[in-house]
């Protein structure tokens, strides 16, 4: 499939980090005497912390504040991502393929950016990524086109023209929206919908060793 320009999700499509999340969210409520199940991993896995955060206050009826919840996931987060999170196998060959063919390439997260550069940039690939876009810039989740849109601007590019991969089926659903091109990247964290998620996406890859 033909595109000029590659927008990327990050946690769970380039990085192996969905469950460093299911582990910070775990330690998190350890420290409270309380129990992460398969059912609040499920709900908060399309989240981003904004939304999420707070739910886990009100589901727990947690006495922390909003603001003392998001420090400390901050800081654990922080450590991961700074220090331990890998890519994914064949991603960064991947990315350094896509860069020597000229094709601009970005970022597309729900994630901080910090965070995000600051782990892109100890894996090496920091350096081939032309743009970053955040979904708190645009005030809503990856079930909208916004991000995406926001991602290729920042490109330069017509949406027609860009390739979004996304291990996410909200996020395949407002790539769509915004009338770009998809693949589906597996997951261990989305195998429960990958059925879904290859019907709804241009074209599905279980490694990034298929598209070397």
């Amino acid at each position: 499939m033909a595109f000029q320009a590659a927008i990327f999700d990050m946690d769970g499509t380039l990085l192996e980090s969905m469950g460093v999340w299911k582990d910070i969210t775990t330690q998190f409520l350890n420290r409270r005497s309380i129990e992460l199940t398969d059912a609040d991993v499920r709900k908060f896995r399309d989240m981003t912390l904004e939304e999420s955060l707070p739910l886990i206050v009100k589901m727990h009826n947690l006495t922390d504040t909003v603001e003392d919840v998001f420090a400390e996931f901050s800081a654990l987060a922080a450590d991961a991502y700074m220090n331990s999170i890998p890519m994914k196998p064949f991603a960064k060959e991947y990315i350094e393929k896509l860069h020597a063919a000229g094709v601009k390439i970005a970022i597309a997260t729900s994630g901080y950016d910090k965070l995000c550069r600051g782990a892109l940039t100890r894996l090496g690939v920091m350096d081939k990524i032309d743009a970053v876009a955040l979904s708190s810039e645009v005030g809503v989740n990856k079930s909208n086109p916004d991000v995406y849109l926001l991602a290729a601007r920042r490109l330069g590019a017509e949406p027609k023209d860009c390739m979004v991969f996304e291990d996410i089926l909200i996020g395949i659903q407002g790539a769509k929206k915004a009338g770009m091109q998809t693949t589906a990247v597996a997951d261990f964290s989305n195998a429960d919908e990958w059925e879904q998620l290859k019907n709804a996406a241009d074209r599905s890859i279980e490694s990034w060793e298929e598209l070397l």
